[in-house]
């Protein structure tokens, strides 16, 4: 095992063979820094949690980090650790205890991290529990991020409110979960066609959360006049103005929105109504949402009111232009 990149670059770092020190394959850890590029945890302060042999921790001060807190609870893992900080010119500090306690320790001294690394022994501890004590402590930086390794298919964790997926990879038997501060958001519909009515939806939940999902579900009871492939792909090219990256995600889905929201642990939906007719539905399905999923509903009044998907689908059919009303033609 070495060092990949940085100031270090080529480095051989200390592991043992013990299944309580886990090292990060090579592979996996220059993808997880790939994925990670784009931060700014350069030049701020990086929290190792369960560090292990520290290679994640080691990786990240060769690679400009300006501070790194090595924690773990094994005196094996402390004793390799120290191997692979020996004659490193670097800032950092070892805390050799349990993760609350570090957690806490950080806290108390007002450190924020621009990034926290969590690779806890696989079915010894609750991510769940380790993210809402983060939460709770206030230690993520406001533009830090979380990234968490995982067995591929094992996601057994619900996010704390304040958290949100920035992304998520597999690689092998192994899953990179990539989290922020904000929350996440899903617009719904089938978006049959996406008009300037959507995109006000959209402008709107951009400026309230930090991510947007626009989901198209199914309807049984409409016909579609596009399939769900080209919907999508209008609604891409329509959102890629906005040039926020990971901020948006177009996902076609083929259950109910209280499942997507489930599985992609979101909290809230955003709907739009023109009248009073369509306030009484979205309120009726907003119950619903609530009742059966725990999923809140956020109720937008239209900018326009004259403008609705069947409207615009039957000047289309009629031979109107309504290049206006659309987005992304």
């Amino acid at each position: 095992m070495r060092i990949i990149a940085g100031k270090y670059k080529g480095r051989n770092l200390f592991t043992e063979k013990d299944k309580d020190i886990r090292p990060t394959t090579d592979r996996v850890k220059e993808n997880m820094f790939n994925l990670v590029q784009h931060t700014k945890y350069q030049n701020g302060n990086v929290l190792d949690l369960f560090c292990g042999s520290g290679a994640l921790g080691v990786e990240t001060l060769s690679r400009g980090a300006s501070y790194c807190l090595f924690c773990d609870h094994s005196e094996k893992a402390i004793e390799v650790l120290k191997k692979n900080l020996a004659n490193l010119d670097a800032k950092y500090d070892i805390f050799h205890g349990s993760y609350s306690l570090a957690i806490s320790q950080a806290s108390r001294t007002g450190l924020k991290f621009k990034l926290i690394i969590l690779d806890p022994p696989y079915g010894k501890f609750s991510i769940e529990d380790i993210l809402k004590e983060i939460i709770k402590a206030n230690i993520l930086d406001e533009e830090g991020i979380v990234i968490i390794e995982r067995p591929l298919g094992d996601k057994d964790y619900l996010l704390p409110q304040g958290l949100y997926t920035l992304d998520s990879r597999d690689y092998g038997n192994i899953t990179l979960d990539i989290l922020a501060l904000g929350d996440a958001v899903a617009v719904t519909g089938t978006f049959d066609p996406y008009t300037i009515g959507h995109d006000f939806l959209v402008e709107k939940a951009l400026e309230q959360f930090k991510c947007v999902h626009i989901v198209l579900l199914d309807n049984p009871d409409k016909v579609p006049s596009q399939s769900k492939k080209m919907r999508k792909k209008r609604i891409e090219q329509a959102v890629r103005r906005y040039r926020l990256g990971s901020r948006i995600k177009v996902n076609e889905y083929d259950g109910l929105a209280i499942d997507y929201c489930k599985s992609n642990d979101i909290r809230y939906i955003i709907r739009g109504f023109r009248n009073e007719e369509d306030l009484i539905y979205e309120k009726n399905m907003a119950d619903w949402n609530l009742k059966y999923g725990n999923i809140e509903t956020i109720l937008i009044e239209a900018r326009d009111k004259s403008i609705s998907s069947a409207e615009v689908r039957r000047r289309l059919e009629a031979g109107e232009d309504v290049s206006s009303l659309l987005v992304g033609d």
